[in-house]
């Protein structure tokens, strides 16, 4: 067997065998497009190397030019391969350029096979016999058609898209890959125009693009291979990495979970496994997990996962799930969501923790607050009893005259109707004075958990005030309310802010009763901060606070008063953080003392 056979059925060998190790890893990720596009340039310059054997050893010239056709169309694929593979290999080059490379070999193959007898030969004359690798072979004498500009053209095409999309991904930070590529390519593509044109003059028997378009396949298969080593090692580190981070999570009690959008499927690990008997079971989907999620909770839970995906926010919602072992538990679960190039949702996945024992322990700690707070509200009762006194005193003195005046009004002949329709209508207006009074007093006193509302800031001062007027009144103090009705409403429960309110007003009508009679005056107000909160304060003229206990004012039990019980203003504290805000005290400029508290605006009133 001759050295010329030999060298090209090893070309042929060394290409199909790089091509069917690419296209294997292409058939197992179908996304790696550039393994395809390479597998396609390597059967390519498999096919010229036959060719090319085949045209160094015709023997007319007829059939020389009749192979020299359709090695054309072998030629064209490398080229269109190798445009498309820098394309999707590197990430880059310009998608105008690329389409007229391909565009223009379209052509040169569209005239391959419309012009005789093919796109180099414009006519061949002849075969001369040449000694090359110690072995007599053919080479063609004639003349060259003008489509070998078109030729030239589209070489010199691509080693400037080569060069272009070489020097944006150096810039990208792949200097390697596009130092390899760009060597490899520019090196074959100047080899392939100096063989060529021997060919055309009769000097080499073929154009031997087989041994040249090899040093681009080369190139192209240490890239690849390259990245296949990377990808080895990268999976060894990822299953590395899994280990040491399933090992983390079941250490911490975290559940890790991932759902595949398009196939609709949910993982998820031990810990998600041993809390509610998720895996092991038959394949999940969305529907089946939010059906062990609590009916309360799953609407929320399954518009958050809507929301998530359509909008892509992050994920964080607390729910109750139920699970295959009906065992209820709290759950936090954060996630996140993978899209796409075109923005199409992947797979939503994420970590999620048990939260049922802190659960627990904040609906015992609420329950003793609320426990802690009606305490507080009885022992005020005392306090307060004078106010009701005073409040119910004048409806049931105004009543009982008013009864007594519609007994003369009947006993009269004829009775006077017109005023006994008066007196009742005065009976039931003070009626209900009287029944107000006493509603908000129970209101106070009653026990349960917040139920939150939107409150405007203003009704709620008015309130807590309208329940201290009469106290207020009689130690001859005088209340100012500054509230704009414009102010955005709070959310919270309305009972327990009020007690906030009627605590912080009490100590300013005791701070102030050493005050001259006509000195001694409160202002309410309500103002809003720049950072969405509306804020309270309550400032008195009394003697203020000791500077140095300031910090103290807040903890259980510490009092300023001689009768004092030291929990007003810790329960204040307690009642003002639950409803997300805070609460201090400072002494004014004029020696009084000042109170203040600050709660979230409402979200309904943000949104607007």
């Amino acid at each position: 067997m001759s050295w010329v056979t030999v060298i090209w059925s090893m070309a042929a060998g060394v290409a199909l065998a790089l091509a069917a190790l690419q296209l294997l890893v292409w058939l197992r990720d179908r996304a790696a497009i550039a393994h395809l596009v390479f597998s396609v340039a390597a059967v390519a310059a498999a096919v010229i190397a036959g060719q090319e054997l085949a045209l160094m050893h015709a023997r007319t010239p007829a059939e020389y030019a009749e192979i020299l056709r359709w090695w054309h169309v072998s030629a064209a694929a490398i080229v269109i391969a190798i445009v498309w593979f820098v394309r999707f290999y590197l990430g880059t080059g310009r998608l105008w350029l690329a389409w007229l490379i391909t565009l223009l070999r379209g052509l040169i193959l569209l005239a391959n096979f419309l012009v005789y007898p093919n796109a180099t030969f414009a006519e061949i004359h002849r075969l001369r016999e040449v000694s090359w690798l110690g072995e007599s072979l053919t080479a063609p004498v004639g003349d060259q058609t003008p489509w070998r500009n078109l030729i030239h053209l589209s070489m010199l095409l691509l080693v400037v898209y080569v060069l272009d999309a070489a020097n944006t991904a150096r810039k990208q930070g792949k200097h390697r890959p596009a130092l390899t590529l760009a060597a490899g390519i520019l090196l074959a593509v100047a080899l392939a125009a100096v063989t060529s044109d021997l060919m055309v003059r009769g000097v080499l028997p073929g154009p031997l693009v087989a041994l040249v378009f090899l040093v681009i396949v080369a190139a192209m298969a240490v890239e690849l291979s390259v990245d296949l080593v990377r990808a080895r090692q990268l999976a060894r580190e990822l299953h590395e990495s899994r280990e040491r981070m399933r090992l983390a999570a079941q250490a911490a009690d975290l559940g890790l979970w991932e759902w595949d959008v398009v196939e609709d499927r949910i993982w998820a690990n031990e810990v998600i496994d041993a809390r509610v008997g998720i895996s092991g079971t038959k394949p999940m989907g969305l529907k089946d997990y939010l059906a062990l999620v609590h009916p309360e909770d799953r609407e929320r839970m399954e518009a958050a996962i809507r929301r998530t995906i359509t909008e892509g926010v992050e994920l964080n919602e607390e729910y109750r799930l139920t699970g295959l072992n009906a065992s209820e538990h709290w759950i936090d679960a954060r996630g996140r969501v993978e899209y796409d190039d075109r923005r199409q949702p992947l797979r939503l996945r994420g970590v999620s923790a048990d939260i049922t024992a802190r659960k627990r322990l904040e609906d015992e700690a609420q329950r003793h607050r609320n426990q802690l707070a009606r305490a507080q509200r009885v022992l005020a009762l005392g306090q307060l009893s004078s106010v009701v006194a005073h409040e119910l005193n004048q409806p049931i003195g105004a009543i009982l005259r008013n009864a007594e005046a519609g007994e003369n009004f009947l006993r009269r002949d004829p009775p006077d109707l017109d005023e006994v329709r008066e007196i009742l209508a005065d009976i039931r207006k003070d009626d209900q004075r009287a029944a107000a009074v006493i509603g908000r007093m129970r209101s106070l006193l009653q026990s349960g958990p917040l139920r939150t509302e939107a409150i405007a800031p203003r009704e709620l001062a008015e309130q807590a005030a309208a329940t201290l007027e009469t106290e207020i009144r009689a130690r001859d103090a005088a209340l100012s309310i500054a509230a704009p009705a414009e102010l955005p409403k709070v959310r919270g429960d309305r009972i327990h802010l009020q007690q906030v309110l009627i605590n912080l007003l009490l100590n300013s009508v005791d701070a102030s009763s050493n005050a001259p009679e006509r000195q001694r005056h409160i202002a309410l107000q309500a103002t809003r901060s720049d950072n969405d909160k509306v804020v309270f304060s309550v400032e008195d003229n009394g003697e203020g606070f000791e500077p140095d206990r300031l910090s103290d004012l807040f903890v259980p039990y510490y009092t300023t008063k001689a009768d004092g019980i030291g929990l007003g203003l810790s329960i204040s504290k307690t009642i003002v953080e639950a409803h997300g805000g805070s609460i201090h005290a400072e002494n004014t400029a004029s020696g009084g003392a000042r109170v203040w508290f600050s709660l979230p605006v409402a979200e309904e009133e943000i949104a607007a």
